[in-house]
């Protein structure tokens, strides 16, 4: 087996238990205290999720922490194109809700390469792209590619810092480390453990 093959191999036994920086859960996590939705029925989109509460959009995000809203809004603001703005939100959305039975990374990939076509400075989409693409068959090489380009563009994108750390703590834990590290120094929460997983205190 080649390296890449061995390290997505290990990456999805890792996001089996822990999931990709927020991404896909296991079938045994659960949205907090929220009522459990009834076969065929919709699952409820505001009130309490895994991390805290919920928007109440069709594809809801958590406010606040990785793959939030907060982290949506800072992306809707700098005057870009309304077509890349609208790409960006729709791929951001169907990359990260927090209901797990509504993510669609093949569609995000479309959407967020449109943003990224757009306005192809637009970190946050490489930053949402790189997740997709690792979570549609565990891209690792076209995820890295789109997280250095978002920090390329965007060299403070804490999100964007984490993601690699999380990337690179299975195959280069010097890189990752230093990832994690910038990560922490722009108040970027380790919702993932990586400290206690991979890179220890400083």
């Amino acid at each position: 087996m080649t390296k890449s093959v061995v390290t997505a191999m290990v990456l999805s036994c890792f996001l089996v238990q822990t999931g990709c920086g927020g991404g896909k859960l296991s079938d045994s996590k659960t949205r907090g205290d929220e009522p459990q939705a009834k076969a065929g029925t919709e699952p409820p989109v505001s009130g309490l999720g895994s991390s805290g509460p919920l928007d109440d959009h069709s594809l809801p995000l958590k406010l606040t922490g990785l793959n939030s809203v907060e982290e949506l809004e800072r992306g809707m603001i700098g005057g870009r194109e309304p077509k890349a703005l609208e790409a960006f939100e729709v791929g951001f959305r169907k990359t990260f809700t927090a209901d797990a039975t509504k993510r669609d990374y093949a569609g995000a990939i479309v959407d967020l390469e449109e943003a990224v076509r757009i306005e192809p400075g637009y970190a946050e989409a490489h930053r949402a792209l790189g997740y997709a693409r690792f979570n549609q068959g565990f891209n690792v090489q076209g995820a890295m590619e789109a997280y250095q380009r978002a920090i390329e563009l965007k060299p403070d994108y804490g999100e964007a810092h984490y993601a690699l750390a999380f990337l690179y703590a299975m195959n280069d834990r010097d890189k990752g480390a230093d990832h994690f590290w910038r990560a922490m120094e722009l108040a970027i929460p380790d919702e993932r453990g990586l400290a206690e997983k991979y890179y220890g205190d400083r």
